[in-house]
């Protein structure tokens, strides 16, 4: 299918349409100009038709993207994130789809593809071999919208299609302007378009080096004689696009490394005897752990902790996707570190007085599920595949209601309230697979 084909098929009536519903109307997230998706939805028809109309005529205009600043750590300058509007995301999300069935070759990999693949590399090698690892300062705001249309043009010339990615980055965050320079982070076209941005760079590095990249952090394998000079190197083919990375001073994420030493990557901590999960990563997953417990002191329901904290440790599969932070540490080989979390619960578990009431789940059990027994485990909820019943127990768990009670709702209600539950819980766990390095 040619690109305008592609571009096309996605802006007709019926796809966006699919596109609110699936992706957009169950969000409450309101951008800049303060519409919320049930309010849109009451205009439906009239607000895709305006964005077929514009799109056509090369005139969308995108509302300026709220922002919202996601803190990085001490000393560090928070990450600006950009929140489009509900029809501007019906449109991005169409463009997205638009980018990723053109330019199939800038998919970003799976977290977990990179840590199989290098843990699978690095396992027969000595220090013979060294990590080279550089961390891209400031990566979204520094890509060169010169060089990203370029990138585009390789494929396409399709005027609508390059009109809408120029509108959509030119948009600036938080207040009127333009932007002239960078792609908002937090949009779903960012990550095609930096992808796409990196391809001619990518290419060149995995022909010669192993080489990964996900997103802004780079990781090379290489013989330890030429490690420098590849450092040098690639530092150098950056700065020629505008991208700079950390200097390799001490404390540095940019920095060689020694195989037997180690490297983080990704939330992981990779060296060839073993994968464990990294130090702040693990730590994160005692803090989840902590707050749940916590709660326990305000709202005394073992029921509701039980679940909370069960679906902390075990994840869950909702719409045929899983989520939580053993699917996403799945890689690792320590299984000291899941039997050190195990022991932290049950201390946890035994403070706040709930032993009595039975054992929460472990990471140990998790993990085994994970890795031997996947499609047949029983041990992580599925909640596809809950019946109508398991719905109302689910509620009056979390809800600390009586049984009896929520089997008076309609089913309408039951299904609602249990969706709107999932989606929370599921929003949590997301925060435990976000990929750090």
């Amino acid at each position: 299918m040619t690109p305008k084909k592609v571009f096309d098929s996605q802006f007709t009536v019926e796809n966006l349409t699919a596109i609110f519903h699936d992706k957009v109307s169950q969000s409450g997230t309101v951008g800049k100009d303060g519409v919320h998706p049930a309010a849109f939805e009451k205009k439906l028809d009239q607000e895709i038709a305006l964005i077929r109309k514009n799109v056509a005529s090369e005139k969308y205009c995108f509302t300026t993207y709220k922002q919202r600043l996601v803190l990085k750590g001490a000393g560090k300058a928070p990450r600006e994130i950009s929140i489009a509007g509900v029809r501007d995301r019906v449109c991005l999300r169409a463009l997205n789809n638009s980018l990723s069935e053109i330019f199939k070759e800038a998919k970003p990999a799976l977290a977990h593809q990179h840590i199989a693949e290098i843990k699978a590399y690095i396992k027969p090698l000595s220090d013979d071999y060294s990590f080279v690892q550089m961390d891209v300062q400031d990566f979204f705001p520094s890509l060169r919208h010169q060089e990203l249309m370029k990138r585009l043009r390789s494929k396409t010339r399709y005027p609508k299609l390059l009109s809408l990615v120029a509108a959509a980055v030119r948009t600036s965050t938080g207040a009127s302007g333009t932007n002239e320079k960078g792609v908002p982070q937090g949009l779903s076209i960012s990550n095609v378009l930096s992808s796409i941005y990196m391809i001619p760079i990518d290419k060149e590095a995995q022909d010669k080096y192993e080489y990964y990249r996900y997103v802004d952090d780079i990781l090379i394998i290489c013989k330890t004689e030429n490690a420098q000079a590849n450092l040098d190197f690639m530092m150098k083919r950056l700065a020629k696009v505008g991208l700079t990375c950390h200097e390799p001073t001490p404390g540095s994420k940019t920095k060689i490394e020694p195989l037997s030493k180690g490297v983080d990557y990704l939330g992981y901590r990779l060296t060839p005897n073993k994968v464990s999960i990294r130090r702040s990563s693990y730590r994160n997953i005692m803090e989840k752990l902590v707050s749940v417990a916590t709660a326990a002191k305000y709202k005394p329901s073992y029921r509701r902790q039980i679940r909370r904290l069960n679906l902390k440790i075990t994840g869950c599969y909702v719409n045929g996707k899983r989520y939580g932070s053993m699917f996403y540490f799945s890689m690792i080989d320590d299984k000291e570190q899941l039997m050190r979390l195990d022991r932290f619960v049950d201390r946890l578990w035994k403070k706040v007085g709930f032993q009595k009431y039975g054992k929460p789940k472990t990471f140990i059990k998790t993990f085994h599920e994970i890795k031997y027994n996947l499609a047949a485990t029983k041990y992580i909820p599925r909640f596809d595949d809950y019946t109508i019943e398991q719905m109302m127990q689910f509620i009056a768990d979390l809800e600390a209601r009586e049984l009896a009670e929520v089997q008076t709702w309609t089913e309408e209600r039951i299904r609602k309230t249990f969706k709107r539950h999932v989606k929370r819980e599921v929003n949590d766990l997301l925060k435990d697979m976000t990929p750090t390095s």
